[in-house]
């Protein structure tokens, strides 16, 4: 380490976006220790669904058919249903080795996480979609009781910070809840669907969407539901392609 390391590393030092520990200064803003480097499972480094990004745990079954997907998105694309978002993309796996630190972050307690996350959301995309040029950058809108709780709303900050890393216009307030529902993380698949069905709008009028692609920022995608409703509005209004991210994204296990 060198003497003006060592000075930034005591002056302005960073912590790991997942685990907490201390690191030295990085001019890039990301974090990530090299224990969380080898722990967290990136989905940079696995197969994970190339229709709704989710991990996959035992991926051999499904290769082949045009890329791999998971058992959900696989019987969806047989029954000839369709679903409004293009693709969802995910920088991780939701499990132990990364779930505290996005606890952290959701909860506003580690908001210097935001540059990290944004940093390995902006490189999977860039990654996965390298023909894609996207129009604007949206947030997924938080619930108002969430904002009052903690104080801040996480996706926005983390939607910022991402088109920030890929040279994208923010688009800020892009949707509104056409109605609150319930918390989302106290209920089970399906019910998590019904919840959120018809719960989004956007402000944006089919002037500002019509022929756009549109990159739709979640912290954490777990069945798909937010994102295929925030989705479904801006297809309603005449969007091209909406792709999904998030920092991370729960598994499917394919038999």
């Amino acid at each position: 380490m060198s003497f003006l390391d060592r000075i930034l590393f005591y002056v302005y030092p960073g912590a790991c976006a997942f685990c907490g520990a201390l690191m030295p200064h990085s001019k890039t803003g990301v974090y990530i220790c090299s224990e969380c480097m080898e722990k967290v499972r990136f989905c940079a480094r696995r197969s994970c669904c190339s229709i709704c990004g989710a991990p996959l745990e035992f991926a051999a079954a499904e290769e082949g058919r045009r890329g791999t997907i998971c058992p959900e998105c696989f019987s969806l694309r047989r029954s000839g249903a369709r679903r409004s978002f293009d693709r969802i993309i995910a920088a991780c796996a939701y499990d132990e080795n990364s779930s505290g630190g996005i606890i952290k972050y959701k909860r506003g307690l580690s908001l210097g996480s935001a540059s990290t996350f944004a940093g390995i959301i902006a490189a999977n995309i860039s990654g996965r979609l390298p023909d894609v040029k996207f129009d604007f950058v949206a947030a997924v809108p938080p619930r108002r009781a969430r904002i009052r709780e903690i104080g801040f709303d996480q996706c926005d900050l983390l939607a910022r910070k991402t088109a920030k890393a890929l040279d994208v216009p923010y688009v800020k307030g892009a949707f509104k809840r056409a109605r609150e529902g319930k918390k989302q993380t106290e209920l089970s698949g399906d019910e998590r669907r019904e919840n959120l069905a018809g719960a989004f709008e956007t402000r944006l009028g089919a002037d500002r969407l019509k022929g756009k692609t549109i990159l739709v920022i979640d912290d954490v995608k777990t069945t798909g539901s937010t994102m295929e409703e925030c989705a479904r509005a801006l297809k309603e209004k005449g969007a091209a392609y909406v792709c999904g991210a998030a920092i991370a994204a729960t598994g499917r296990e394919i038999s």
